[in-house]
């Protein structure tokens, strides 16, 4: 069992007062110190905070930094061992949170629960380095090609991951794990730097795996322990998700993908150009949802033809 000075809890909200009661209730009881950035959030978040956990340390942003910007801005000062980095919708029951600290410290890695939603699903959250092939298999497999099938499609080590997700009882070393719940020892995450502030929102975590692994660090899937995460609760506006998405993603490319970065860029362009296709179909059917559609796949085509810094 770890103790209370063995790790702190760092939160990143937005607009999140719907999800963080539950967060922070569980981070409590696991007795561990909490650490709250708030992304400039319109709604009741950091007010509620504050009146029902006044131990936490809220830090409240002006504006919206990013992710991973608002991660580093909460570690800054942090003097404790290992760092528990939990999304605001990801719910982490104590044992788990203490098992994870315990793994990151021993292996001196990178560690990650198995990940459920509020049904019972196990969700994939380990997965190899993206390639050419997994991005065409995922960005335009959607609901027309199976999850499994994609998977296939993707390879071995894919496969061999998506096993590991469904049925591995574990500690099982990976390329890289869902930054919704991570354990991270606090030395490490000095040495990387804190997560890559180039990333505002999306892929920080696949980059901060890869940067561990090449200081020789494992990163660890410990399906034993589970978190519960909900997903997508900060915002469902594709006007907002998909071009940071899709942004992010060009931009590992650009970094580690150098001789398929063009051909993910086509890619990228080509799914844009078919979204704005189909939303252009869905303006008479649904014109709301059409229009943001259509606004945000025009800007994601923008990204694929724009130059993205390094």
């Amino acid at each position: 069992m770890t103790s209370r000075s063995d790790a702190t809890a760092i939160v990143v909200t937005h607009n999140s007062a719907r999800q963080i009661p539950a967060t922070l209730a569980a981070l409590h009881q696991a007795d561990l110190p909490v650490r709250m950035v708030d992304n400039a959030s319109t709604d009741e978040t950091v007010d509620l905070v504050r009146a029902l956990f006044p131990t936490v340390t809220v830090l409240a942003n002006t504006e919206n930094l990013g992710f991973a910007a608002a991660v580093n801005q909460a570690a800054l000062g942090v003097d404790s061992a290992v760092l528990l980095l939990v999304n605001p919708d990801c719910v982490v029951p104590p044992t788990t949170a203490h098992e994870l600290v315990r793994v990151a410290t021993e292996r001196y890695g990178v560690a990650g629960p198995r990940l459920v939603d509020p049904a019972g699903r196990v969700a994939v959250s380990a997965h190899p380095f993206e390639t050419l092939t997994t991005v065409v298999a995922s960005r335009f497999g959607g609901p027309l090609v199976p999850v499994p099938l994609r998977w296939w499609l993707s390879g071995r080590r894919h496969r061999l991951t998506y096993d590991a997700c469904l049925r591995g009882d574990r500690p099982t070393p990976v390329d890289w794990l869902s930054g919704a719940c991570l354990a991270v020892p606090t030395r490490l995450f000095c040495a990387i730097g804190g997560l890559d502030e180039a990333y505002f929102m999306y892929y920080e975590d696949e980059e901060f795996c890869l940067q561990a692994r090449h200081r020789g660090a494992e990163v660890l899937y410990v399906p034993a322990v589970s978190a519960c995460h909900i997903g997508g609760a900060s915002s469902s506006d594709p006007l907002w998700i998909w071009p940071h998405l899709y942004r992010s993603m060009l931009l590992f490319f650009s970094r580690h993908r150098s001789r398929s970065r063009h051909l993910v860029r086509v890619v990228v362009l080509l799914r844009a150009l078919l979204g704005i296709g189909l939303a252009g179909v869905r303006l008479s059917l649904q014109p709301r949802v059409g229009l943001a559609r259509l606004r945000a796949w025009t800007r994601v085509g923008r990204l694929a033809i724009s130059r993205l810094p390094s």
